[in-house]
């Protein structure tokens, strides 16, 4: 879960610094990212955590989206 929210964070903060856009290479780690998330949170049972994890999906999700339509 720590790599996974240092990956999503390096790529928002990508994205921030870049104006909008990311490299191919950054955009692939995103999905990939928003892929394991989406697997790793059918099994967290604590609220606090679960809440975190689903809004990190969520700004990799915006980010995912936004980079997208920059292109």
């Amino acid at each position: 879960m720590v790599l996974l929210d240092a990956s999503i964070a390096g790529c928002v903060s990508t994205w921030l610094n870049n104006g909008g856009t990311l490299d191919p290479e950054r955009s692939r780690i995103l999905q990939g990212s928003i892929n394991d998330l989406d697997r790793v949170l059918l099994g967290i049972t604590e609220a606090q955590e679960l809440r975190y994890f689903q809004r990190l999906r969520q700004l990799a999700m915006l980010v995912s989206a936004a980079s997208l339509r920059a292109d």
